[in-house]
């Protein structure tokens, strides 16, 4: 009797079993197929893509870099090079966590405060106007926890590059920092796979050669031209080498992640080549060098520099899903924290109420 009884429930349980199956497949059939996002047509790095004529033009410019990694450096910039100490092993061992989603604030923690000096910088500029927090940080751990791990890896990167001898002006300071805060942002935003604290370090990093160049390198008979484009021509024939170039070689020497050494040396690459190009030829920084070059000239744009030009091509905007306006890049999210960058580095007109409504690289 209980054989008969346990036999029927299976039974019971089967057909049951049955008829949801059956439910969920004529379901799936009369359920619409879900619409395939094709990249919009300037976004796409294929071969295969027919760019119009008028698009094209403004890369097809009388001088580009080589894209080739420099096989020697210049005598005289390897000197410079020679003099230039190596980066803390805080910084390398902090950049090779920057894509790691499990950070533990616990154990970065225990690696600032290894350095007495590292940790009373942090905790010095946490406790900051800049910041306005409601009460004091009195210790690292509260400092990340606080402010997260990408901004204190910036203040530990502005201290290490600063201790080993390269001082930005004020201006690059304010530069690289607004670069950095613009490039974490759309990061998140466009959401194509690029890690915030990567961005983070680029835009510390990305133009720390430059400083180099200006304090240890003979300036030019006049002054460097305001053009981006122009003054790598004139570093090129100057020193035989131009910021980018050299930036990646003082990362390589940091021991930073490879990733982050292309990146350095390819970010002007979007100026002089279209989005399409690099993603065949450099298709693990593409990514990368496209919210870069975009936060370069979003930066630029809100110092308000004297420079006209359009250097960015649309390709790169829509590849990261942004208008070429200078709204969609620079927005409330963001503007108070870029007002308080310019305000600690000596530019007391944070006002962007008069931003252009042009294309963002046309300033």
């Amino acid at each position: 009797m209980k054989i008969t009884y346990l036999f029927w429930i299976i039974i019971s349980l089967a057909v049951c079993l049955g008829i949801i199956v059956l439910v969920v497949k004529l379901m799936a059939k009369k359920a619409p197929a879900p619409l395939k996002k094709s990249p919009v047509h300037y976004a796409r790095i294929s071969s295969h893509d027919d760019l119009d004529d008028s698009f094209m033009k403004m890369y097809d410019l009388p001088w580009k870099p080589d894209r080739e990694y420099p096989k020697s450096v210049p005598e005289e910039v390897e000197k410079v090079i020679d003099t230039i100490e190596s980066i803390s092993p805080i910084v390398t061992e902090m950049s090779s966590r920057l894509g790691d989603p499990d950070i533990n604030p616990k154990e970065i923690s225990k690696l600032i405060i290894t350095d007495q000096g590292l940790t009373s910088f942090i905790l010095k500029r946490v406790n900051s106007p800049y910041y306005r927090l409601a009460q004091k940080v009195d210790n690292i751990f509260n400092a990340i926890v606080i402010l997260g791990y990408n901004e204190i890896y910036r203040i530990v990167m502005e201290e290490r590059t600063s201790r080993i001898g390269i001082k930005p002006s004020r201006e690059e300071w304010v530069h690289a920092n607004l670069t950095s805060t613009i490039a974490a942002y759309l990061s998140g935003t466009s959401r194509i796979g690029v890690q915030g604290g990567i961005m983070v370090t680029l835009g510390m990093l990305h133009d720390i050669a430059k400083t180099v160049m200006e304090k240890s390198l003979a300036p030019p008979e006049g002054e460097f031209s305001i053009d981006p484009r122009e003054r790598l021509r004139q570093e090129t024939e100057l020193y035989g080498i131009d910021h980018a170039a050299l930036g990646g070689i003082l990362a390589r020497r940091w021991q930073m992640p490879e990733r982050l050494i292309k990146a350095i040396e390819q970010h002007h690459w979007p100026m002089f080549w279209p989005v399409r190009e690099i993603g065949q030829v450099s298709g693990d920084t593409v990514k990368e060098l496209a919210i870069l070059s975009i936060s370069d000239i979003a930066a630029k744009n809100y110092l308000k520099q004297n420079i006209f030009g359009s250097y960015i091509g649309d390709d790169y905007y829509r590849f990261i899903k942004k208008q070429p306006k200078i709204e969609s890049i620079i927005t409330p999210e963001i503007s108070r924290d870029l007002n308080r960058i310019k305000l600690m580095g000596g530019f007391t007109d944070p006002d962007t109420s008069e931003q252009p409504d042009a294309s963002i690289d046309r300033r």
